[in-house]
């Protein structure tokens, strides 16, 4: 009997080494899928904010269902990158908003010539350049993240 016992406990005992053999490995493998998908929607939002850049770049406004996508597509920033990045992605969309809201006041009849108008369209200027030129930055901003590119 006491053999028995041996023999199904030794039993058990590789029955659960196994066990934890396997898990271990699942876990392995699920970190490497997770750390794949991680640079890939890394890859995602960079694609975006290049994306919404050069659109800027062709027509030189934003128009607000570009940037509602913009914003939804990367909302997730703060999860995905360093608080640096985050913050500039904040950025870029604040300033493309003071653009577009800009652009529309300009575009409208309401605004009359004068101070006001002249107003506007300095910061609407400043706003076009500033988004303009992060197109050349874009690539040193995102300098630390080798997989982006």
């Amino acid at each position: 009997m006491l053999l028995f016992l041996n023999i199904l406990q030794t039993a058990l005992l590789l029955l659960i080494t196994a066990g934890m053999v396997y898990l271990v490995y699942r876990s392995a493998r699920g970190a490497r899928g997770t750390r794949k998908s991680l640079h890939s929607r890394r890859r995602e939002v960079y694609g975006d904010l290049v994306r919404l850049l050069t659109v800027l770049a062709k027509t030189g406004e934003i128009r607000k269902e570009e940037l509602l996508d913009f914003r939804s597509r990367t909302h997730d920033t703060a999860l995905l990158f360093d608080a640096d990045i985050a913050e500039y992605i904040d950025t870029i969309y604040a300033r493309g908003v003071k653009l577009m809201s800009t652009h529309e006041l300009l575009k409208g009849t309401a605004l009359p010539v004068g101070e006001e108008r002249d107003r506007i369209t300095v910061e609407n200027a400043k706003q076009t350049i500033w988004l303009a030129d992060q197109l050349a930055l874009i690539g040193k901003k995102f300098g630390r993240y080798p997989d982006v590119k």
